[in-house]
């Protein structure tokens, strides 16, 4: 009797337990979703465009050599200032001196030949006249004396192409400059049979540079001559240089399947900041600079070579209605579990929500709370600089709170703080 006595109380409390739970779980209230939300404000948005580029400077002359040879001097080196027609390298003049003279004695021979024809047409001429000779001599004659005028032209152009290529054995500076490229070194021997080859790179002007970036074919219509552009280099990582788009070139680039455009920004070199402690010429490295000579001392801050870190300015607008860019790009109809409240919803056209309810693009629209459930309200989106947008529409006003996402820290604190593998009260499951 005891038993069955223990049995109906235990059964009972059974009954209870359930019945507590079941309406426990009748009075939870239902978990209301939170929202993050931002305000619609005033304020400007500046569109960039970000890359990466060479510095040079804006004309680099190669300076080669015409004529083949082995180089018997050079006059300037690495970081040499030079001035237009200054002598900086020689070639070998033995074979074109020796080419020179052979020019002169074939004038000398060209010249002999022709005055003899002349001469000899002037006599057969002057007795054609008395009717001694045939009509046909004198032709001979006169077509002599036209050939030997010809190789006598022949012959002094061939002495005034020797002589080039004995003038073109100095080579001269074509412009002021500095050097920083130098491809030879005395004894070395080169050939100008099917190419000129460089043998020094000459920068006009250091004071004035130019960026060349790659643009990809996604952003290079936002590009345009004039913009502004702003750069960063490794060496002054705390400084901003400034410059313009000079050139948007026409030509397309395709590397593994990308089309990228070349844009040239030029810019105004500025001075260090702080200079080391100079040398003179006598204790530089460079072989070839000669007594007297000046060496560039890097008193500028760019040099041809480095690396910038581009960003064009392809649009600004002060003093617009602007949101956060996430804000176009949420959509709350993943969270929204009465059907009812999609009325306002447009078409995804075919994106789908991503992860916490952002779509692949942004929309044309924002979202707002009314009556506690997301309402969308129709705008005009405009520049953006990837954190704002530019937005504009009738609904709108400064102020206006809007959806930008779902505020989900406390579902990742609670989700933090249970212990691995355990229950609500923090005693392990039996």
């Amino acid at each position: 009797m005891a038993l069955k006595r223990n049995t109906w109380i235990g059964a009972a409390a059974v009954v209870v337990l359930a019945g507590a739970g079941t309406a426990w779980a009748l009075r939870k209230p239902v978990e209301e979703i939170k929202w993050r939300t931002a305000t619609v404000d005033r304020g400007n948005i500046t569109q960039r465009i970000s890359a990466t580029g060479t510095i040079n400077a804006l004309v680099q002359v190669p300076v080669g050599t015409q004529v083949s040879g082995v180089v018997t001097d050079l006059y300037a080196d690495y970081n040499s200032l030079v001035k237009k027609g200054q002598v900086i390298a020689r070639i070998d003049p033995t074979v074109w001196e020796t080419q020179l003279r052979d020019a002169e004695a074939a004038l000398q021979r060209a010249q002999a030949t022709y005055d003899n024809a002349k001469a000899d047409y002037n006599r057969n001429k002057r007795l054609a006249a008395l009717q001694l000779v045939a009509d046909s001599d004198l032709e001979a004659k006169e077509m002599a004396m036209k050939t030997a005028g010809g190789s006598l032209e022949s012959a002094r152009a061939a002495l005034s192409k020797a002589r080039i290529n004995l003038a073109y054995c100095t080579i001269l500076a074509p412009v002021n400059g500095v050097v920083v490229a130098r491809s030879v070194d005395v004894g070395q021997t080169v050939a100008a049979s099917f190419s000129t080859p460089n043998l020094f790179t000459i920068a006009q002007d250091l004071s004035r540079m130019k960026v060349e970036a790659s643009i990809d074919e996604a952003d290079i219509g936002l590009v345009a001559v004039g913009q502004k552009a702003f750069f960063t280099v490794d060496s002054f990582p705390d400084k901003q240089f400034k410059g313009s788009v000079s050139e948007v070139r026409l030509e397309p680039i395709t590397t593994q399947n990308v089309v990228t455009y070349k844009v040239v920004m030029e810019v105004s070199n500025e001075p260090k900041a702080s200079q080391p402690a100079r040398s003179d010429a006598s204790g530089s490295t460079a072989r070839y600079v000669p007594a007297g000579g000046q060496v560039y001392q890097g008193d500028l801050a760019l040099m041809p070579g480095m690396t910038a870190n581009v960003s064009i300015v392809t649009n600004r607008r002060e003093g617009v209605l602007r949101v956060p860019a996430v804000a176009l790009r949420f959509n709350p109809s993943a969270f929204q579990k009465d059907s009812s409240a999609k009325k306002d919803e447009k078409p995804a056209q075919g994106r789908g929500p991503l992860a916490k309810g952002l779509v692949a693009k942004r929309e044309d629209r924002l979202w707002i709370l009314e009556n506690g459930k997301p309402k969308a309200v129709p705008v005009q989106a405009g520049v953006s600089d990837g954190q704002f947008t530019e937005v504009s529409g009738e609904n709108l006003s400064e102020g206006m709170a809007i959806l930008t996402g779902l505020d989900d820290s406390k579902k990742a604190a609670t989700s933090a703080s249970a212990p691995i593998g355990g229950s609500p009260g923090g005693m392990p499951r039996r």
